[in-house]
């Protein structure tokens, strides 16, 4: 494998309003994560791996082996004249988004009869969002550059609860040992129920926010710069 070829141009942070089309998003099989991830092979992998419920498989050959025949079937990756596997474009920015994560933020969505996720992988100039589906596949996602990272989660929580008004969404970072979430909930007035959810603890009190509340709040869980 040689390292993937990513030109960094509107596959930057994360979704919602955004003024530049965002590319389609790419369904990938469990093999195919796991060879996406053997591409880049920075530190932040075993953390993403695990988040991702595939630390198990990420040293695997076989499924390496079986993603890799997978993306150039498929038309996702190439072979070079030394039979080296090559990944360019939305594909190669999906890898180093999955190697290079410096920030990995998992949002749970609660419904009434039924719980779903999203992973927001955040690399030095590319960003993607993704989301699990039916025998271990994800839809990827890239994000467009001039939406950011907390923005575009406002975004996904307030898309959730418009269509699931009696759900809520649990945000949290992906960071060993923290293990505190905020939890979001729309009130009666149109407003935010905001809480803090720790792990062992019940359900948490809750407090009134706005948009701009829930923003900064946002923030702070992200760790973004103030």
């Amino acid at each position: 494998m040689t390292t993937p070829t990513h030109r960094p141009s509107s596959d930057g942070p994360l979704s919602g309003a955004s003024s530049v089309a965002a590319p389609e998003q790419i369904g990938l099989g469990f093999a195919e994560v796991l060879t996406l991830l053997a591409f880049h092979g920075g530190d932040s992998v075993p953390a993403t791996a695990a988040l991702l419920g595939v630390d198990h498989y990420a040293n695997v050959e076989d499924l390496i082996a079986a993603g890799a025949s997978s993306l150039v079937a498929r038309s996702y990756a190439l072979v070079d004249a030394r039979g080296e596997l090559t990944v360019e474009g939305v594909v190669a920015g999906i890898a180093v988004a999955l190697g290079a994560a410096e920030r990995r933020m998992l949002l749970t969505l609660e419904g009434s009869e039924w719980t779903d996720r999203i992973v927001l992988l955040e690399a030095p100039e590319v960003s993607i969002l993704l989301r699990p589906r039916a025998y271990g596949t994800w839809w990827a996602l890239p994000q467009p550059a001039d939406v950011s990272g907390a923005e575009a989660t406002l975004s996904l929580v307030r898309g959730h609860l418009a269509e699931h008004s009696a759900g809520r969404v649990i945000v949290e970072r992906h960071v060993e040992g923290q293990g505190v979430a905020l939890t979001v909930r729309r009130s009666d007035d149109g407003g935010w129920l905001l809480g803090q959810k720790v792990p062992g603890s019940g359900e948490p009190t809750e407090y009134p926010a706005d948009d701009a509340d829930l923003l900064v709040t946002l923030r702070g869980v992200r760790g973004d710069p103030s």
